[in-house]
């Protein structure tokens, strides 16, 4: 507890600065999304029209709504609790959920980074993932994202760190909040990967590890598996049509070339991130070959002009691409890994 305050204390400053992101966050989110805030009423004795935000969140609590979106309990059972223990509006308690998690995702990605850079290049690697989130806003309401931000992170954190306890039990929770976390526990076979003669070890590893999570998310969509799927399960024509589409578009025209905002969302990373990849930390190398399978996955059953869905990513392409754009020196590296030791 010790150290945990001590981090605290010499990060605060960093910190501050991060929920000022978070709110900047917040308030474009709110802009592009007039679906999550109740509309004013014509007259001024008149209660405010309930937004659909709050509709959702009543048929979610009566388990009446889509099958997808019914499933992941804590992105409606969170904001209820505040509603029932401090007597918030739905949408307030919307708002500090989105603004909460955000600001711990920022502030945990911090210290993630800190084992490969600096407390100048952390900051900017969390800077970085503030500016470009914001390409990821729509007029939509998937909720589950922002603890899945955290979450998904945590994931990645316990595996670096191979805490294949605290793991299991970020994944298991991260398992009633979105599905998209269940990818994590193919990370262990390819980080502990060494010889085809022994990949069952870390087979059975991923699969025990992974065990608690998949029968919660299998349990939940049995129970909700009579409900309609929220926008379909198979989008794989759509989202080719959608990309070709896109890039006929003249240039001037790319900012609403929606089905390319997964290349622009990381832009230059993409490349960055893979620039002389044997330089770079085994895990870092070794996780992310999850990237293909990730992208396979959100192309074949996701709508991936919603570019949020590839957020998770971030906390392995955007290390990757600073530690192009500033390789450490060796000493250094060595440095800031025991300094990151230390400190967690």
């Amino acid at each position: 507890m010790k150290a945990v305050i001590q981090t605290i204390r010499v990060q605060l400053p960093f910190f501050v600065v991060y929920g000022f992101l978070s709110l900047i966050n917040l308030k474009a989110k709110l802009a592009v999304t007039p679906s999550f805030l109740p509309k004013p009423s014509r007259h001024p004795w008149m209660k405010a029209i309930p937004s659909i935000l709050e509709q959702n969140h009543a048929k979610l609590l009566a388990f009446q709504f889509t099958n997808n979106e019914q499933s992941r309990l804590l992105q409606f059972f969170i904001p209820e609790s505040m509603v029932q223990v401090y007597g918030l509006s739905v949408h307030h308690a919307y708002i500090v959920q989105r603004f909460l998690f955000v600001f711990l995702a920022f502030c945990c990605f911090h210290l993630y980074l800190k084992k490969w850079l600096d407390d100048k290049g952390a900051m900017l690697g969390v800077c970085f993932l503030a500016a470009i989130m914001p390409l990821t806003y729509y007029n939509h309401l998937q909720e589950s994202a922002p603890l899945l931000m955290l979450l998904f992170l945590l994931g990645l954190w316990a595996l670096r760190e191979e805490r294949y306890g605290w793991f299991t039990a970020v994944l298991f929770v991260g398992a009633l909040n979105n599905e998209t976390i269940l990818v994590l526990p193919a990370v262990i076979v390819f980080h502990k990967f060494t010889t085809l003669r022994e990949v069952w070890k870390p087979f059975v590893r991923s699969v025990a590890t992974a065990i608690p999570a998949f029968a919660a998310f299998g349990t939940i969509r049995y129970i909700t598996r009579d409900r309609p799927h929220l926008g379909g399960a198979w989008h794989l024509p759509d989202n080719l049509q959608g990309l070709w589409q896109s890039i006929q578009l003249a240039p001037w025209d790319y900012w609403r070339a929606y089905y390319l905002f997964l290349f622009f969302f990381f832009n230059a990373f993409w490349v960055y991130a893979f620039v002389r990849l044997r330089e770079k930390p085994m895990f870092l190398r070794r996780a992310s070959l999850i990237i293909p399978i990730f992208l396979g996955i959100h192309m074949l059953t996701g709508i991936i002009l919603e570019v949020r869905q590839m957020i998770p990513l971030a906390y392995l392409i955007i290390p990757m691409g600073l530690l192009t754009l500033f390789p450490p020196t060796q000493q250094e590296a060595t440095l800031q890994e025991n300094t990151a030791a230390n400190e967690l």
